[in-house]
């Protein structure tokens, strides 16, 4: 039998599940600590099978590799992390990032009425 490198293990799961070996394996995190995980982040649920194996979909992994960006290179605590990961998963923003973003909108939309300018006095 050949082992599958974690590239392939990725390509061959797009539409099926992963085993907790498999997260294991993509993340570098230990099975226990994942099994931790479920049991401090609500919306970290992966299905069981009938044998009571967990199997993690595409999202459990994306919530994986998130909690794991949170608290290994951030620095958040993993209350800290719960609130920053409900933002993201309901969709809400950081007010300052919408201010930074209504800013380059701004920005944006002066730059091509310089630009509409600048070639209305070139002619056709």
């Amino acid at each position: 039998m050949v082992k599958k490198t974690k590239s392939e293990k990725e390509k061959t799961a797009v539409s099926s599940f992963y085993t907790i070996g498999d997260v294991a394996e993509l993340t570098g995190i230990k099975t226990y600590v994942l099994r931790y995980w479920e049991k401090e982040f609500p919306f970290l649920q992966p299905i069981k099978n009938k044998a009571g194996h967990r199997l993690y979909t595409k999202r459990d992994v994306f919530i994986i590799r998130s909690i794991q960006e949170l608290l290994y290179q951030k620095g958040y605590s993993i209350a800290g992390a719960k609130k920053v990961l409900w933002k993201i998963l309901l969709g809400e923003q950081d007010s300052s990032m919408k201010q930074i973003l209504k800013e380059l909108q701004e920005d944006l939309k002066e730059l091509v009425s310089i630009l509409d300018k600048n070639l209305s006095t070139l002619g056709p």
